[in-house]
C-alpha cells in the first residue's frame, strides 16, 4: 500500500520542486522522468499500475507548476 501513496505523492512534489529550483517547468518534468526511467529499469518497481501511478503524478506536477507559474519566480529585490 505504501507503494502507492508513495507513487502518487512524489513524482509530483519532485517537479514542483525541482522546477522552482532550475526555474524552468521542462527541466524539473525531464530530471524527474529521468530519475523515474531510472529506476524503472533498475527494477524497483513492483507492477506496471505503480509505473501508471507515477506517471499520473508527473503530469499532475506539470500541470501545477504549469498553472501556479512557481518556476516563473523571479526577485522583486533587483
Amino acid at each position: 500500500m505504501i507503494w502507492y501513496i508513495s507513487a502518487a505523492f512524489f513524482p509530483c512534489v519532485l517537479v514542483v520542486l525541482l522546477s522552482v529550483l532550475t526555474r524552468s517547468k521542462w527541466i524539473g518534468t525531464i530530471l524527474t522522468l529521468a530519475l523515474i526511467a531510472t529506476s524503472i529499469y533498475k527494477e524497483f518497481f513492483h507492477n506496471e499500475w505503480i509505473i501508471f501511478i507515477d506517471v499520473v503524478s508527473l503530469l499532475a506536477g506539470y500541470l501545477v507548476i504549469d498553472q501556479l507559474e512557481f518556476h516563473k519566480h523571479r526577485d522583486e529585490d533587483r
